[in-house]
């Protein structure tokens, strides 16, 4: 069986839509991002370098690209909207680099509320626990992290000098302006939580006084620490009392190990877990159970609560963030992407049952007709090279059968395909077959892997 250059084209087509996880989104930029506000499914904006500030109000059908006038320079790391008009973003970098500026028109105008005058400081990420009461935050001066807040939607911004008990910083300690979650407002309770990195890995709850500042108390953390590259990357909360933190070692990104941890008594204390597939800068929840983590060599979600993680993706991205019915990620290079839609894969919990990904996304077996072929036939011969394909999986409606091989072709879709190994070298050659949620989430349960042999 020959296959013609358009068959290939085909073949490819299929099999790279039907693997993709996140939905890619068209902007017209280069810019890499690290800022994310997701407002509703409608609503989202997101902040990076050379100035740039996007935003969609219609889900991501359209984007607004945006340069901040006089900011062309700057990399805003952390952006903080509230609606399709209103927003705060964040810059970074040593001395005046560091800056804080305000839309209230949607784009059109930017008021710069703040320009750090401390050359020692650099701030890395911006809070907000409503429209008018913010928190920024800066890496340690002289010792202890640098509070910047407003308690009047940013008129005025005040550098808290000194520092009203943040705890003394650890030498070499740091946070990281990975993907604006360093720090984050507490849901339903006036406070705010900061992660750090560097040479101590841990959490810093800041909590309401009854004069209205903020008491400050350090936990450590299980997280890997004691290199400039690793640390807490991100935080965050499905209530007052329940969180999750991740990271790593940015360094070694596809190094997974002591780069997740969970809290019950809102950032206290924190249990270590595992499952990610590496270093992780931002994490989001999706709902209670529902978790999802990115970094530079892909995306993870757990439906459990973490007890188990499934890959979603393989590919960079910086920031996550989600609203109550869509969850988008940000990365380098322009990358928006959107993970969805999400009620393609409720349809399929509702219809089977269960609750967690890998129990409708399980192959179970794969049946091959024959295990060896040859590679070589006398003059008179015809040759059959192929092989009948049948893969056992949950009969669940909507699944797709995805297959991975690393040598030959595969033709047909569902469960009964053909692997064509015409042309190959003589050698051992493997196919894997995996199922997955209408295109949405990709090959994340239990995969089966079957080999053959080509002979001489």
């Amino acid at each position: 069986m020959k296959l013609t250059g358009l068959a290939f084209f085909i073949v490819l087509t299929f099999l790279n839509s039907a693997s993709a996880q996140w939905i890619k989104q068209s902007v017209n930029t280069t810019a890499s991002f690290r800022g994310l506000s997701v407002v509703s499914e409608k609503i989202v904006w997101a902040s990076g370098t050379g100035g740039t500030v996007i935003k969609t109000i219609d889900g991501g059908k359209t984007w607004t690209v945006m340069t901040v006038p006089g900011a062309e320079k700057l990399d805003f790391r952390d952006i903080e909207a509230f609606d399709a008009n209103t927003a705060y973003i964040l810059s970074i970098g040593n001395g005046e680099s560091s800056r804080i500026y305000k839309t209230t028109d949607g784009g059109k105008t930017w008021n710069l509320q703040f320009t750090n005058k401390n050359e020692k400081a650099f701030f890395d990420a911006i809070a907000c626990w409503s429209r008018t009461f913010c928190l920024a935050m800066s890496d340690p001066v002289e010792g202890r992290f640098l509070i910047l807040s407003t308690v009047d939607g940013g008129s005025n911004w005040k550098v808290d000098s000194t520092h009203s008990g943040v705890p003394e910083s650890e030498n070499g300690e740091a946070a990281f302006a990975a993907s604006g979650t360093c720090i984050i407002s507490i849901p339903g309770t006036p406070g705010y939580l900061i992660v750090t990195g560097g040479n101590a890995a841990r959490v810093m709850r800041g909590t309401r006084r009854t004069d209205g500042g903020l008491a400050w108390r350090a936990f450590a953390t299980p997280i890997v620490h004691g290199t400039s590259g690793s640390g807490i990357f991100s935080i965050a909360m499905s209530d007052s009392k329940n969180g999750v933190i991740v990271g790593g070692n940015y360094e070694k990104p596809n190094e997974a190990k002591d780069n997740l941890a969970f809290t019950n008594d809102g950032g206290m204390t924190w249990a270590p877990a595992t499952g990610l597939k590496g270093y992780r800068s931002g994490v989001a929840y999706i709902d209670k159970n529902t978790i999802i983590a990115v970094g530079t060599n892909g995306t993870d979600l757990t439906t459990d609560g973490g007890k188990n993680w499934y890959r979603v993706g393989s590919g960079a991205l910086n920031s996550v963030a989600s609203s109550a019915n869509s969850v988008w990620a940000v990365g380098p290079a322009g990358s928006v992407v959107e993970l969805g839609p999400l009620e393609n894969f409720s349809r399929v919990v509702s219809r089977t049952g269960k609750k967690t990904i890998s129990d409708p996304a399980d192959v179970t077996a794969v049946t091959l007709n024959r295990s060896e072929v040859s590679s070589k036939c006398l003059p008179a011969q015809a040759c059959d090279r192929t092989i009948q394909v049948s893969t056992t999986a949950p009969d669940v409606e909507g699944l797709i059968f995805i297959y991975t091989v690393s040598g030959g072709l595969i033709f047909g879709e569902g469960p009964s395909v053909v692997w064509d190994l015409s042309g190959v070298k003589p050698g051992k050659y493997t196919l894997t077959a995996a199922v997955d949620a209408r295109s949405v989430w990709g090959p994340v349960g239990k995969t089966y892997t079957t080999v053959v042999t080509v002979t001489e």
